[in-house]
């Protein structure tokens, strides 16, 4: 005749593996996208941080240079170089207005 441990299973082990499996399905579904969510989060506002002084001093840079080139090299002065900018900035201004959500 066998014993009761033989034929009864291990009802611990499996209320364990089922507490376990539960709360890594929950984390799977919850914790992973948060994580996700914050990382995005961070690096966005670190490439806003960074990027937007590096895009005025981009922008500064190449107004300098151009008011040197119109200046001294074509002769003319810097209202050539604001009527270039002027019409970048309208026409991208124009684009995204075009693009606009009524």
């Amino acid at each position: 005749m066998s014993s009761p441990s033989d034929s009864t299973p291990d009802w611990p082990q499996q209320a364990t593996e089922t507490i376990v499996g539960f709360v890594d399905n929950v984390k799977h579904k919850t914790t992973n996208p948060a994580t996700k969510a914050a990382r995005a989060l961070v690096y966005g506002i670190v490439i806003l941080l960074l990027g937007v002084p590096a895009v005025i001093m981009l922008l500064v840079g190449f107004v300098h240079l151009g008011n040197q080139f119109s200046t001294d090299v074509l002769g003319l002065g810097v209202w050539l170089v604001y009527l270039v900018l002027g019409l970048i900035f309208s026409i991208a201004g124009w684009v995204l207005w075009r693009k606009r959500v009524a």
